[in-house]
């Protein structure tokens, strides 16, 4: 009888203990939104936790009609807090949650993987639940972040990758504790290519060194190249395609003579002519790298790009005769859009994506500050900040047929590309209407 009354009151008392710590942990989760603050590095800049606890702020209110406090480090604060901390250990697209008894650290190792973090915990708080129980070590590698509008069916990406193929690690990146090499870059191109899944990709500087690191991770992708080199001159501007969307039906490439407005057979274009395999469509790609000189470095710069300018549209004329479809001419011209070469696209009716984009558009000028005795910083290198006067990289459409429209063109600007390239990739969306 005693050995039964025994069990009775341990399980009385085990039940009590369950409904106590429930009733704790309901406490704890129904901390409301607005009972937290967000907190981010002062020092800083705003993409590196500033821009994503605000935008947690506006998650949480839109969910449950209470923001939390957002505010600087330099600022104290009680109560449950969540910090924003940038960790360059972590790779540009790892995060980790740890959490204590009032506080919930994010770390990250780049915007994208920052972004992602502080999404998930808003989802996790909005839902009612306790910090305390919430912890993470992910990385975003290998994942699609951001599809395409529902209205596009063609997506094009952009980028001059700096071509840097040395074995040996600059002084001053070494200094900064940052690696520039390709086997360092590569990835991260690659990575940036998987999250946003163009169904065709146009890079220039793109060397032998880079071709060997870059390309087998792509490939795993589902990419193809479009024109393969072999034996012939190494061709800097390619075209990669995604062969589960596009089929490959011409290819040419043009490597720029004389060798005075070339440097090294790095100047050249590719074109390409593609069928979309969901509609049918045409359309072309002709990717260019242009003489990269001023007319003070070297006399007659200019015109040498504007005759290399009139190539590209000898090659769009030839495939408009032949196919009579859309033709994008993108790449780097290191020209701007008032110059005389840039002017010979305009005159014969080609639109910059960047003005004729009905959705959004982005009219940054994508250039900044990134060379081997220069670790990479936001600093423009033109003279003007805006895509109409100081950009050098182009994205042009060229005989559009009646609804064929870009919907969306964005200067990418995420940090860790900064750290890669001198140059922002940019990114079409467009719609070709099905005929």
């Amino acid at each position: 009888m005693i050995e039964r009354r025994l069990i009775h009151c341990l399980k009385a008392l085990v039940l009590v203990l369950l409904l106590a710590n429930g009733r704790s942990e309901s406490v704890f989760a129904a901390v409301a939104a607005d009972k937290y603050t967000l907190v981010y590095s002062d020092t800083s800049e705003p993409g590196r936790g500033r821009l994503q606890a605000e935008e947690m702020a506006r998650k949480l209110l839109a969910a449950t009609g209470k923001a939390p406090k957002v505010c600087a480090d330099t600022v104290p604060v009680k109560g449950s807090v969540v910090r924003f901390k940038w960790n360059e250990g972590l790779s540009p697209f790892a995060y980790r949650i740890t959490p204590s008894r009032k506080s919930t650290t994010i770390e990250a190792g780049g915007e994208w993987a920052m972004d992602h973090a502080a999404s998930a915990l808003s989802q996790w708080i909005a839902a009612g639940k306790s910090l305390t129980s919430y912890r993470a070590d992910r990385s975003l590698e290998g994942l699609v972040l951001f599809p395409r509008r529902n209205d596009a069916n063609l997506r094009i990406l952009v980028d001059n990758i700096w071509d840097y193929s040395a074995e040996t690690l600059p002084k001053a990146w070494e200094e900064a504790g940052i690696d520039c090499r390709d086997k360092h870059r590569a990835p991260q191109f690659a990575q940036l290519t998987r999250a946003y899944m163009p169904d065709v990709l146009a890079l220039q500087e793109y060397n032998i060194h880079m071709h060997r690191e870059f390309y087998p991770l792509i490939q795993t992708y589902g990419y193809e190249i479009a024109y393969d080199s072999g034996d012939g001159p190494w061709n800097n501007t390619p075209i990669f395609y995604l062969k589960d969307s596009m089929e490959l039906k011409e290819v040419n490439y043009h490597l720029f003579t004389p060798e005075q407005w070339c440097n090294a057979g790095t100047k050249s274009f590719a074109s390409a002519v593609f069928r979309h395999k969901k509609n049918g469509r045409l359309f072309a790609l002709i990717n260019a790298h242009l003489w990269w000189k001023s007319d003070k470095a070297q006399p007659g710069s200019t015109m040498a790009r504007a005759a290399q300018i009139r190539l590209i549209m000898a090659e769009a004329e030839i495939i408009r005769q032949k196919h009579d479809c859309p033709i994008f001419v993108v790449g780097d011209m290191n020209s701007e859009e008032p110059s005389v070469p840039i002017q010979q696209f305009i005159q014969e009716g080609y639109v910059p994506c960047y003005k004729v984009a009905t959705v959004s558009t982005n009219h940054d000028n994508g250039h900044h500050v990134c060379s081997p005795t220069e670790v990479g910083r936001r600093e423009s290198r033109r003279k003007s900040g805006t895509r109409e006067v100081g950009a050098i990289d182009h994205c042009l459409l060229y005989n559009a047929k009646t609804g064929d429209e870009v919907k969306v063109f964005d200067c990418l600007q995420p940090y860790f590309t900064v750290l890669i390239t001198d140059h922002y990739p940019n990114l079409i969306d467009a719609n070709l209407n099905a005929r």
